[in-house]
């Protein structure tokens, strides 16, 4: 992800560095300040971009302030000698038409010896460049089409991973408390998913409890026979989860002990209609 950086300078420094670009071959000065901070950062790279614009600006003829310093450097120099040759020659100040030719002819071949090369370079390099343009492009649509292949492929797994898993953890445990959950951010869609998958939910004084329904069996019949009302001898009787399930329904008035038949008794409501 690429994110924006933007800073004042003054108006000298931004002609010093709108300059150095043009210099440079840059037609925008933020690419040349882009590739300044990457090559101090140590991940200097190919901008595709700007090597494609300066490519252009070459074919179009417009050269970078070196090289035309370097090819009047060369006029100069050629020029010179021919003057000085010519001058020694005849012995004249004014120098003939026919002269001047051979001077531009050879300042001419001089110039083409400097630009046929680079010039054979560009055309080798723009046509690499657009056959990898073209390569880039079409790995970025393959690239596009396997992220959106992975991304359907990953929510279905994550899907059946955790339809698979919640109703798995709750047939280990038997019973899963809303309470223990205060880290699921959609406790709704975690307890209607556990309803489809057959698990029994309970909503208790306003907390919903899901119980895997051979649990539920088990710990009703196992309720209703124990022979005793004394909290404590309960607590030893019942496994830590099953107490804790039984003080709840108990605290709401759910379970009860009836006296007179001596028996721990469970009220009708509380029969779930999923069962």
């Amino acid at each position: 992800m690429a994110r924006l950086v933007a800073i004042k300078v003054p108006d000298d420094v931004y002609k010093e560095l709108e300059r150095r670009a043009k210099e440079a071959g840059y037609t925008l000065v933020s690419d040349y300040v882009r590739d300044i901070i990457l090559r101090e950062l140590g991940r200097a790279g190919i901008s595709l971009r700007g090597l494609e614009e300066r490519l252009t600006r070459l074919e179009e003829g417009d050269l970078t302030p070196r090289l035309y310093e370097r090819i009047l450097e060369i006029v100069k120099s050629v020029l010179a000698e021919s003057i000085e040759k010519t001058l020694t020659s005849s012995n004249v100040i004014e120098v003939k038409g026919d002269v001047v030719d051979k001077v531009v002819q050879r300042i001419e071949r001089k110039v083409m010896d400097i630009i046929n090369p680079f010039t054979a370079k560009v055309d080798s390099v723009a046509s690499k460049l657009a056959d990898l343009i073209e390569r880039i492009e079409i790995l970025e649509e393959r690239v596009k089409k396997l992220e959106e292949e992975f991304k359907r492929v990953r929510e279905q797994t994550i899907q059946k991973h955790h339809r698979r898993t919640a109703i798995d953890r709750l047939k280990e445990r038997g019973v899963v408390f809303e309470s223990e959950l205060r880290w699921l951010r959609d406790r709704d869609a975690f307890f209607e998913r556990l309803r489809r998958d057959g698990a029994i939910i309970l909503d208790v004084k306003g907390e919903r409890i899901a119980i895997y329904p051979s649990f539920w069996s088990k710990f009703k019949d196992k309720v209703e026979k124990l022979p005793t009302a004394i909290d404590d001898e309960i607590k030893v009787l019942l496994r830590d989860v099953e107490y804790k399930l039984f003080s709840k329904l108990r605290e709401a008035g759910l379970v009860y002990y009836d006296a007179s038949k001596r028996a721990w008794k469970f009220v009708q409501e509380l029969e779930p209609q999923n069962m």
